[in-house]
């Protein structure tokens, strides 16, 4: 990740010492939604790893040398050792589940905070030996919810490799691009001779694939009818969906005092006093039942009927303003009488 050359490692110690307030940050921060839409009309994307974190960290920086955690993910989609060094300084972090097909997207959530006020991700290139698409560092919107910033995203080189245009295992330091099914569905070949190149030794635009159109041989096993591109490569929209730190409250205080009447055998009642209103005011309150929401409403009980004989329940209820933002939930367990 760079993290600036690996956090630059920007004295990792001196990051290191506000993971914790990163941590306590989250408890009302913000929530992102972010989405990333594939613009290429051949090229994958590896799973996606998004993460909100600190300003004083980078996960790239083009002109310099790509870190190991970056060379991980540019040759061969391994975000393991960013999300390690991520988790280590208190980012919020979501991951891609697979492949993004050409003209496929994905959705991910972060939470921002004072601390985690940036957004950054990568997603290695596929068919390319090292190359990436990536945002590092942008500022997440601070406006009311449903505030929204679009970026066009463009192809990066890690620097970490040649570019032979050849299959091969993936792994970083070893020459090649990984070909999982899908991406040979797309028509890479095999028995290339390779493209001649150097290891550049620094993060830079990614220059034009050359690839050819012989499928089993020729100098590179790139389909350059396919595997072509012109930046940008992705679009990734970012949007504020709720915001616990919004003027005047920090959202609504839990409910309090929630208890329960057991009626019989199937049937049963819970009630709880008012929480206490943000600026935003209380428009409600959800009540989840063994934690599926069973109702919302702006009543003070909720009356189940039709439930199992002598059977616990737990339900939780919890306070949501007219911005969305939710309060702690409280609970309460009740069993049901026996037949």
């Amino acid at each position: 990740m760079n993290i600036q050359a690996s956090i630059v490692r920007t004295s990792i110690a001196t990051v290191l010492g506000t993971a914790a307030l990163a941590a306590s940050s989250l408890a009302t921060a913000a929530e992102y939604s972010v989405s990333i839409v594939n613009l290429t009309p051949g090229m994958h994307f590896t799973p996606v790893i998004v993460a909100a974190h600190s300003p004083s960290a980078r996960m790239f920086t083009s002109g310099t040398h790509a870190s190991s955690e970056l060379q991980a993910i540019a040759e061969g989609g391994d975000t393991s050792a960013m999300n390690a060094l991520l988790s280590s300084i208190g980012a919020s972090i979501d991951n891609g589940e697979g492949l993004v097909a050409p003209g496929a997207s994905e959705s991910f959530t972060v939470e921002g905070s004072a601390t985690n006020s940036v957004l950054s991700l990568t997603t290695m290139l596929l068919p390319t030996n090292d190359g990436f698409a990536g945002l590092s560092a942008v500022a997440l919107p601070d406006g009311a919810i449903g505030d929204s910033r679009t970026y066009n995203v463009i192809g990066y080189d890690a620097g970490t490799e040649a570019n032979d245009e050849l299959v091969g295992g993936g792994a970083p330091g070893v020459a090649g691009f990984p070909a999982p099914p899908p991406v040979v569905a797309t028509g890479t070949g095999t028995g290339g001779t390779g493209i001649p190149g150097r290891v550049e030794g620094f993060v830079h635009v990614h220059k034009p694939l050359i690839g050819d159109l012989d499928p089993n041989g020729g100098v590179s096993d790139v389909n350059s009818a396919i595997h072509g591109w012109l930046n940008p490569v992705a679009r990734v929209t970012i949007t504020k969906i709720s915001d616990n730190n919004a003027p005047g409250g920090t959202g609504p205080s839990a409910v309090s005092d929630l208890t329960g009447q057991v009626y019989s055998s199937t049937a049963l009642e819970i009630f709880w006093q008012a929480a206490s209103s943000d600026a935003a005011g209380i428009a409600g309150y959800e009540v989840s039942r063994d934690g599926q929401v069973v109702n919302t409403s702006d009543a003070l009980s909720l009356f189940e009927e039709g439930l199992q004989a002598g059977t616990s329940y737990e339900y939780s209820v919890r306070a949501i303003d007219s911005n969305g933002v939710a309060g702690d939930s409280a609970s309460v367990t009740l069993t049901t009488n026996s037949q």
